[in-house]
């Protein structure tokens, strides 16, 4: 009884510390949890538009998908778009390195900010600006374009689907190169200067110190960018969406059509929830499988 009288104050500071993880847990209960673990199990029955009178039907959402060639031009959209958007990784480094020379002070911290202001921009008003940047006719890529080459220029950047990718990597370039650029930045800041020191001692050129000690420094920064990027690139949704129209179809041609675009199409513009949640389930394996993929070549769980 003696214990429990000494216990008590202890446990009563633990549940007040513990009730203010209440609301997220519950949050991520309500909204994460429960939907991912329904959407795992929508996936495998025939759901009705209302959610009610379910039918279980195995594996036949995922046949149905597999077999699409709407879906797998879809994941074949996924695909390009994601491996375009990591070019944004050694854009980021090169604006890194540039601004890492120039030391730290207020000339540092302008570049850093100016590079980064496009990330904190809503995906909507970038859209709006790229449409005339990017515009077949008069628009500032295509005259700039026309400038360089004295001969006229008129690509398509979003209307023609031969084009549209780039279009869109160019916009996704734009808006996560500050990122990518203050990610490196970091991993840069964080080599030791000793080590460049000594390797200066040692008659070591420029091109060497970048080969043999930022290189191999800068793995795990690497690491994290490709892993971030991959995953973002795979859930990209909002601009895309404007650039088609606000339509999921991925216009012009489909073009632009993602698995998470397509999953979207199946759940609110022609809805079929198990279909919309088997596509869910396959993203999910490949952004999981993807990820596994590249940390282990990269050797992530290698014990330093």
């Amino acid at each position: 009884m003696d214990r429990f009288k000494r216990l008590r104050p202890i446990l009563k500071k633990q549940l007040v510390w513990y009730s203010f993880l209440i609301p997220t847990i519950l949050c991520l209960i309500l909204l994460t949890y429960i939907p991912t673990f329904t959407s795992i199990k929508y996936s495998f029955y025939d759901v009705s538009i209302v959610g009610v009178g379910e039918k279980f039907v195995g594996l036949r959402n995922y046949k149905t998908l597999l077999s699409s060639s709407s879906f797998g031009k879809a994941v074949f959209n996924t695909i390009i778009l994601a491996l375009l958007d990591l070019s944004v990784i050694p854009i980021g480094v090169i604006l890194a390195s540039l601004i890492n020379s120039l030391g730290k002070g207020k000339l540092q911290s302008f570049f850093r900010i100016g590079f980064y202001m496009p990330n904190v921009i809503t995906g909507v008003s970038v859209i709006l600006l790229f449409q005339v940047v990017l515009k077949e006719q008069g628009g500032i890529l295509n005259s700039f374009l026309s400038f360089m080459t004295q001969q006229p220029v008129e690509i398509g950047w979003l209307s023609n689907s031969m084009y549209s990718k780039f279009g869109a990597t160019i916009i996704s370039i734009w808006r996560g190169s500050g990122y990518t650029m203050l990610i490196s930045l970091a991993g840069l800041q964080s080599i030791p200067s000793e080590i460049y020191e000594a390797s200066e001692v040692d008659g070591c050129s420029g091109l060497q110190k970048w080969i043999y000690i930022t290189l191999p420094q800068m793995t795990k920064t690497f690491v994290f960018l490709l892993t971030t990027n991959l995953i973002a690139s795979f859930s990209r949704f909002t601009d895309l969406y404007v650039l088609s129209g606000n339509s999921a179809s991925g216009r012009p041609g489909g073009s632009l059509q993602t698995i998470l675009m397509y999953i979207y199409q199946y759940s609110f513009e022609t809805p079929n929830y198990g279909m919309s949640s088997a596509g869910a389930m396959i993203l999910f394996v490949i952004v999981f499988g993807v990820t596994l993929v590249n940390l282990k070549m990269t050797g992530f769980f290698k014990n330093d």
